[in-house]
């Protein structure tokens, strides 16, 4: 990673290099000095931005579009520098110093809005993101605790291992991934558990083969939904 970091602030020194040995050849003016306050800005904006991907591989998305829109600013602010400085050397057409530094003011400004909405626009992905990954939790974790339920009844009462056990396995190859759609199933789901519980709890058994029928349906049709759901 130094290795990394040193070529690329070795390559900043460079190009700093080649814009300041441009004094050794154009004609010193306010307007060349304009033009190379703002590409040694540039370059150094470049420089920042390529370090700061380097430090923040976790924002890569948002981050990677840094260096990018960087170089674009770098390229285009050169061009508006070498065309006015040419205009004035070559042809002695010299554009107000002013009128010059608004336009390099404007790119920039432009560039600058530009990386402030891509940072935005990453964030608002990353936030719904996150929220569908809360969302798939919470349903991995619904069906988790329906499995762990049954599991504690099989462990609590051996004789109805049998039914229990074609339920337990019916929820552990569920889809664990749900959508709104599947509501009212999984409702009726969670309850007819919570039923079964109650019934191998306080009686000598004679409803649960029945009760692990009825769920071994529900969590079939709630599976064929949501397999066609998506």
């Amino acid at each position: 990673m130094n290795s990394v970091k040193s070529k690329i602030i070795l390559i900043a020194v460079i190009m700093a290099a080649v814009a300041t040995s441009f004094f050794l050849v154009v004609k010193i003016t306010p307007l060349f000095m304009v033009a190379y306050i703002f590409t040694i800005l540039a370059i150094a904006l470049f420089c920042a931005g390529n370090l700061f991907l380097l430090s923040n591989t976790k924002s890569y998305p948002w981050v990677a579009a840094l260096p990018l829109t960087l170089w674009r600013y770098l390229i285009l602010q050169l061009v508006l520098s070498s065309v006015f400085i040419i205009l004035e050397n070559a042809f002695d057409y010299s554009l107000s110093t002013r009128w010059l530094i608004l336009l390099h003011v404007v790119l920039l400004g432009f560039f600058s809005i530009l990386l402030i909405m891509q940072k935005g626009g990453i964030e608002i992905i990353e936030k719904i993101a996150e929220k569908h990954e809360v969302e798939i939790k919470s349903q991995v974790s619904k069906i988790r605790l329906m499995q762990a339920d049954i599991e504690s009844l099989i462990r609590k009462f051996p004789a109805y291992t049998k039914d229990l056990r074609q339920v337990a396995d019916a929820i552990r190859y569920s889809d664990p991934v749900s959508n709104p759609q599947l509501a009212e199933i999984e409702n009726k789901i969670e309850t007819k558990v919570a039923v079964l519980a109650e019934v191998v709890e306080n009686t000598d058994g004679g409803d649960i083969k029945a009760l692990c029928n009825e769920l071994q349906q529900l969590l079939a049709e709630r599976n064929l939904k949501c397999k066609m759901s998506k």
